[in-house]
């Protein structure tokens, strides 16, 4: 990942999947919801924004020339 920031990488992290995520290790700890997606967006790697809807993000920014490169 410090390769990819040197080159200027910027990454898009889907808030919609993200609250999902919280929720489901909310659920599965007894924990809280709003305080995991809190802790998450604390800890997101350097030079990431967060989107609202991930595909939507995806998709405009390919109408703008940008490539898609999933890793996961």
């Amino acid at each position: 990942i410090d390769d990819l920031l040197k080159r200027g990488v910027n990454f898009a992290v889907c808030d919609t999947a993200t609250r999902f995520v919280a929720g489901q290790l909310a659920q599965a700890t007894k924990g809280d919801a709003a305080a995991i997606i809190s802790d998450l967006k604390a800890n997101t790697i350097a030079n990431s924004h967060y989107v609202s809807a991930g595909i939507v993000a995806t998709n405009r920014a390919q109408e703008k020339g940008y490539t898609l490169a999933h890793c996961g």
